[in-house]
């Protein structure tokens, strides 16, 4: 899930969500806007409403986290309550089968109309923050050994997750810049936010799937994904 937007009204929901959650899956994933305006009290209540599940509970931080500028902070209380940070650390379950890594993202558009890295030295700024956050999957991916790979953004990799969004909005939204470390290194699922009004499927230039997992995508209820599942629909594709 994605998009939780927690704040001093939220406790009750969140609690009995990851509660439900925690007893369907093996893995619980965060796409980031974690809280509502990045205070640290936010990420606290947050922590609060996990509670004590014995299910792995990875995450990364959306734009929202960073707004009070705490997000060191929020990044430190979610660590301590035992959740993978992925800006931090790539998490890999114990036997290899699943790894995840990720990072925030950014935005600047999508192909062929991406923002390139040209002309004034503020542009060059903002979408060259858009190739960092890649660099850092990337060489997370590269170093990676699982046998089924997730990548987490918070900003969408591909366009066909935003559509039903503002046209305006869109290149606000993401950037294929995010799909092409996704590509590279042959990832098994990509899973992102930020998107409110998107769709939830789509896939990258090589066919990886993307997944938008923010809650008003799924009418504020969580997705559940099977692995195995992915791995049979690349099979069938590749066989065609």
């Amino acid at each position: 899930m994605a998009d939780l937007h927690f704040g001093p009204d939220s406790l009750k929901t969140f609690t009995s969500m990851f509660k439900a959650a925690g007893g369907e899956a093996d893995a619980i994933v965060l796409g980031g806007d974690l809280t509502m305006r990045g205070l640290v009290e936010e990420a606290r209540g947050l922590v609060e409403a996990m509670g004590n599940g014995n299910k792995p509970v990875v995450t990364v931080l959306g734009n929202h986290d960073h707004e009070a500028n705490n997000q060191e902070e929020i990044m430190d209380i979610l660590e301590e309550a035992g959740v993978k940070v992925l800006e931090r650390s790539n998490y890999i379950t114990a036997d290899r089968s699943v790894g995840f890594c990720g990072t925030k993202g950014f935005c600047g558009g999508f192909a062929p109309s991406r923002i390139a890295p040209f002309g004034e030295r503020i542009l060059k700024m903002f979408i060259n923050e858009t190739y960092k956050e890649a660099n850092k999957v990337n060489r997370a991916l590269k170093g990676m050994r699982a046998d089924f790979k997730v990548v987490v953004y918070h900003y969408a990799p591909v366009r066909d997750t935003c559509i039903g969004e503002r046209c305006e909005i869109i290149p606000f939204l993401g950037s294929s810049i995010l799909s092409d470390p996704v590509d590279t290194f042959k990832a098994n699922l990509v899973l992102h936010g930020h998107s409110h009004n998107g769709r939830e499927k789509g896939q990258t230039f090589m066919g990886i799937p993307v997944r938008n997992v923010a809650l008003p995508v799924h009418d504020r209820h969580y997705a559940i994904y099977d692995t195995a599942s992915f791995i049979l629909e690349r099979s069938v594709e590749t066989t065609r």
